[in-house]
């Protein structure tokens, strides 16, 4: 995926990655916008979402 627009600036999906990128963000950014909170993901689910978030980042 693009990190950068034909400009140069963040494209929008990297920039709301790195903005829910921490727990207090995401916590705003879910109340900001409305969003419904989804409960929490079993180890196993969060450790492979983290993995793969990981990946992407490194690419």
């Amino acid at each position: 995926m693009a990190k950068r627009d034909r400009d140069g600036h963040k494209t929008l999906a990297e920039a709301v990655r790195e903005l829910i990128g921490t727990e207090d963000n995401r916590r705003h950014v879910n109340n900001l916008l409305g969003l419904e909170v989804e409960p929490e993901l079993p180890p196993t689910l969060a450790s492979l979402l983290e993995a793969i978030g990981k990946a992407s980042r490194d690419e």
